[in-house]
């Protein structure tokens, strides 16, 4: 199976907040920065289990949108855009570029970069800022088509 096979498989899970099967594609010494360089990098099975707990239970429903992406060896690029309906009404949606490097199979490291001022915006706000919504009506390989 591809790299970006496992990824799309992987994005079904979290589409469906199964953590468990989210877990499956993660290596046991995962670094994964997920927030743009905010805070700090999570490692660890452990850990990233309980960041995604912790999203988790502040999404009423995530729109993970892949727009392109290309794999090379054990590197993986993904363009896309994240959108979350949050449990309190808010909407956030960030377009980002990812790198995730393979190991064994599994997803060893994990780099994500996208504007944590709109993040940060939309969030005290709960509106899609006009920047973001741009991004959404792309052509997309998985996720809610514009």
């Amino acid at each position: 199976m591809s790299h970006i096979e496992r990824l799309l498989e992987m994005i079904a899970a979290w589409g469906r907040q199964d953590i468990d099967a989210v877990m499956t594609y993660i290596h046991d010494d995962i670094e994964w920065n997920n927030s743009g360089g905010f805070n700090p990098v999570v490692k660890g099975k452990p850990a990233m289990r309980e960041a995604l707990e912790k999203m988790a239970a502040n999404i009423a429903e995530s729109r993970w949108r892949l727009f392109d992406y290309v794999e090379n060896g054990d590197h993986l690029w993904m363009e896309g855009a994240d959108e979350f309906l949050l449990k309190d009404g808010k909407t956030i949606a960030i377009p980002y570029m990812g790198i995730l490097e393979y190991e064994d199979g599994l997803i060893r490291l994990w780099r994500e970069y996208y504007n944590g001022y709109l993040h940060t915006t939309q969030g005290k706000t709960g509106v899609v800022a006009a920047e973001a919504a741009v991004m959404l009506d792309r052509p997309v390989i998985t996720g809610p088509k514009g």
